[in-house]
């Protein structure tokens, strides 16, 4: 069994497990590559310089910026925290909208 690493061009670690000898070079889909090895995805890059590859440690910076960044919820998906008496006003403002409606 062999450890590999699965890379793009620009060095950014895609995905890492092992698998047989023999398969080392079908872990690699198009437009990526492979090696032998093992790297943590999150804070470690490949560095690439001519037909040489080493695993280096990505900067903070690196790593900050290729965090999923967690978005704000608009307005309308906010929870509205509200009291029981005004949740029991709401509802008996709709049923009379509905007995009005139904000509009650």
């Amino acid at each position: 069994m062999k450890s590999f690493i699965v890379y793009n061009a620009q060095g950014k670690i895609l995905r890492t497990g092992t698998c047989q000898n023999s398969t080392l070079q079908l872990q690699a889909q198009n437009g990526e590559f492979v090696m032998e090895g093992s790297a943590d995805d999150v804070t470690q890059k490949v560095s690439m310089s001519g037909k040489s590859r080493r695993i280096l440690n990505k900067t903070a910076e690196e790593i900050e910026a290729d965090t999923p960044k967690l978005s704000e919820p608009k307005d309308k998906d906010r929870l509205a925290l509200i009291t029981n008496e005004q949740h029991q006003n709401l509802l008996n403002r709709i049923t009379a909208l509905e007995n009005n409606q139904n000509g009650k």
